[in-house]
């Protein structure tokens, strides 16, 4: 497990950069459903984002390199509640 932090550091900013892409998006939009637009966008965003990370840990357990599978079925579940968390918060702002 010691590359998790280089790999969960790095789709840590990956989250950072598109939710700021988004915000950035829908910030001109001044109408009522500006939240609903961030958050749906957010929410696809992050589900793709943690799909994507679990299928790169399935692939490592396919190939038997273990240690990346664990290591990217952990940032799966990190991408999972920093994700979800963010696309809440980004919503609500």
């Amino acid at each position: 497990m010691k590359n998790l932090g280089k790999i969960a550091g790095i789709n840590l900013i990956g989250v950072l950069v598109y939710s700021s892409v988004i915000r950035i998006v829908f910030w001109s939009d001044s109408s009522q459903d500006r939240s609903m637009d961030i958050l749906i966008s957010s929410a696809v965003a992050v589900g793709i984002h943690v799909i994507i990370c679990f299928l790169v840990s399935v692939i490592g357990f396919v190939t038997s390199n273990n240690e990346t599978g664990r290591n990217w079925l952990a940032t799966t579940g990190i991408m999972l509640l920093v994700g979800f968390s963010v696309c809440l918060g980004n919503a609500a702002l």
